[in-house]
């Protein structure tokens, strides 16, 4: 499992160069529900609640702690009031003796070692004192019931808290002014304290060297109520190592220190730069800190990622205009300008690590996907990124979370959005599915862009298929996502065929003339309803599934809706009329009529063409416009 040397390696680097948010050894994070401030004394000044936005901790922890499930096993210093409240029978009716106790004897045993703090002596004198409850109760924070118990629901409390009971209370000191959450002198006092503990010596798996090994490893990897864990070999009475193995440690042995880099380093990463897919999270990076372009993200997206544009989003696109903008030519010159960039981070002594995790159950997280680049191999790596959002360039649209806003560009479409597209169904204004189904297709997909696998033919198909029903979609954007990713992997499904890629006056199959006949007909028929300002769905539209099942009996049918339309613009549609023949004229009548069943191709044709006179009515618009307004200017002169 070299990608654990390799995360090992990154903590390294990353404890070098004093990254926020990175976890020190033998610590965790924990949601605290309330802050109790202690005086020098050992007196309470204030106890408050904590809102959730401020109630993550960094809390000490002991190899079992980080752990627990059952049993008492104390955090060394902030925990429940199970633990930390002497009175908690008084006010319960529960026993915690063992679970007080431990944490009692713990807390001492640090007080009175060399790493001891006079801050940490304070506490332990105050909950000696076995009075916590008490106060709690006296200062308005905790509610009685008739029977004088602790009530189960917060009466009394001012913020929105992520605990229920409030036996399960979670606490956090200040003593003497000071945030103890945040002494990092008082942090490192506990690693080195706990490290002179002892424990088992043997040999560690991931440093090569002679170490205090783990048996117990941490959990919350992906977030802080994850419970999932990389490593477990806790059961010793059923099959976890049996059979293979007499004892854990002939199955694999890693150390104390090590195992605490390995998952805080995974964390860090996942926070910052893991990609969340259902259950799945994925992360790439550089474990020498190199950056490195994202693989789960659309081509306007690793632009974006690579660095902060000024605000470039000014020309509105789209059905509707404060959703959505065009960014077509401004995606292509800064993707480029990334890629570039990326190249540069490359050296000789590059390492980079791909890694896709996921819960198989609620306690086991498993790896599934793994690939590390080393030196040059890191210019493979970017290439065959390049590759893919060049072969599969399209003119897509992909969610900007920046703008909070849909953008269209030209460029490849995020593996989420393929998957999207694929699976998914229409639900209000975008398209959903099902979390599993998702992040299935999504771990699929990732082959293609690091390894330069062929896009399963299954996905391409399906995602074609829907395509060419958008009667089943109520929103015309939402179609109009799923024909654009119905283009780009037909597209790279060319391009890997080694045939031709459609564009504009290059050889065309038959499939991509029927798209652009069809493409042609719905623009001349909505250049009138829009002069007539009728809102309603073309005749091209209408049967475009028929037509892509039956594209000459459907044609016929088409062709005669179209001629009333065509005598009204009375030849301002000349241009469009001109092409349509030249198009039909390049059929084969005889291949035309026994065609059935219209490929993916048929929707790059159809796509493309539509395009086409977009942008020519944009053009002749302008230009209209500039005479307008020069025609103005020498009017007025």
């Amino acid at each position: 499992m070299s990608w654990m040397r390799a995360l090992y390696d990154t903590y390294d680097n990353l404890e070098l160069q004093e990254k926020e948010g990175l976890l020190k050894i033998a610590h965790s994070t924990q949601k605290a529900h309330l802050e109790v401030q202690l005086s020098k004394e050992g007196k309470i000044i204030n106890v408050s609640f904590l809102p959730v936005k401020d109630s993550d901790t960094v809390i000490p922890v002991t190899e079992e702690s980080a752990s627990r499930s059952s049993g008492a096993a104390p955090h060394p210093l902030f925990d429940k009031i199970k633990y930390l409240a002497g009175d908690y029978e008084l006010y319960t009716g529960e026993r915690n003796e063992e679970h007080h106790q431990k944490y009692m004897e713990n807390l001492k045993k640090w007080c009175d070692s060399e790493y001891g703090d006079y801050k940490i002596e304070v506490l332990y004198k105050y909950l000696q004192e076995n009075r916590l409850i008490h106060d709690l109760i006296e200062r308005g924070i905790f509610s009685l019931d008739e029977k004088q118990y602790l009530t189960k629901k917060w009466d009394n409390a001012s913020e929105k808290l992520t605990v229920g009971d409030q036996k399960d209370a979670f606490i956090r000191f200040q003593v003497d002014a000071v945030n103890l959450w945040e002494d990092t002198k008082l942090q490192e006092n506990y690693i080195h304290y706990y490290l002179s503990n002892g424990g088992e010596i043997g040999f560690c798996q991931v440093t090569g060297r002679e170490e205090r090994l783990c048996v117990n490893h941490p959990s919350k990897i992906r977030n802080s109520g994850d419970k999932a864990k990389m490593i477990s070999s806790n059961d010793k009475t059923n099959f976890t190592y049996r059979g293979r193995f007499h004892d854990v440690g002939e199955a694999y042995t890693i150390s104390y220190e090590a195992s605490q880099k390995v998952h805080n380093a995974l964390k860090w990463l996942i926070e910052r730069q893991g990609v969340k897919v259902g259950d799945k999270e994925f992360v790439l990076w550089g474990v020498k800190s190199e950056n490195v372009p994202s693989i789960l993200e659309s081509t306007e997206g690793v632009a974006s990622a690579y660095e902060e544009e000024e605000d470039i989003f000014a020309t509105f696109y789209g059905e509707e205009e404060d959703k959505t903008v065009s960014i077509q030519e401004d995606v292509a010159e800064r993707f480029n300008r990334a890629i570039r960039g990326y190249h540069g981070n490359v050296r000789a002594d590059s390492h980079f690590v791909l890694l896709g995790v996921d819960a198989a159950t609620t306690g086991r997280l498993s790896v599934i996907f793994s690939r590390e680049y080393f030196g040059a191999d890191g210019n493979e790596l970017i290439e065959r990124i390049e590759q893919w959002h060049r072969d599969c360039a399209w003119n897509v649209s992909s969610y900007n979370k920046k703008l909070q806003k849909r953008v269209y560009f030209t460029g490849a479409p995020s593996p989420y959005e393929i998957a999207l597209c694929t699976y998914g169904r229409e639900q209000g204004n975008s398209i959903k599915g099902t979390d599993k189904v998702i992040a299935n297709a999504v771990e699929r997909i990732l082959p293609c862009i690091v390894d330069g696998k062929r896009v399963p033919v299954d996905i391409m198909r399906e995602v074609v298929h829907r395509a060419q029903h958008p009667q089943n979609y109520k929103s015309k954007t939402l179609w109009q996502q799923v024909l654009s990713v119905a283009c780009a992997l037909t597209r790279k499904h060319l391009i890997e065929k080694g045939e031709e890629c459609l564009v504009m006056n290059s050889p065309e199959s038959l499939d991509a003339k029927c798209g652009r006949m069809l493409a042609i007909a719905d623009a001349i028929e909505a250049w009138v309803l829009r002069e007539e300002k009728i809102d309603r769905t073309t005749t091209a539209m209408r049967y475009y599934t028929k037509f892509c099942e039956n594209p000459c009996d459907t044609w016929v049918i088409i062709q005669k809706n179209l001629k009333p339309y065509e005598m009204k613009l009375r030849g301002r549609a000349r241009n469009l009329q001109t092409l349509l023949g030249e198009i039909s004229a390049a059929i084969s009548e005889e291949e035309f009529q026994q065609k059935r069943n219209l490929d993916g191709t048929f929707c790059l044709g159809f796509d493309s063409q539509r395009y086409e006179i977009i942008e020519e009515a944009k053009r002749i618009k302008k230009e209209n416009d500039e005479k307008k307004m020069k025609k103005l200017e020498e009017e007025e002169k």
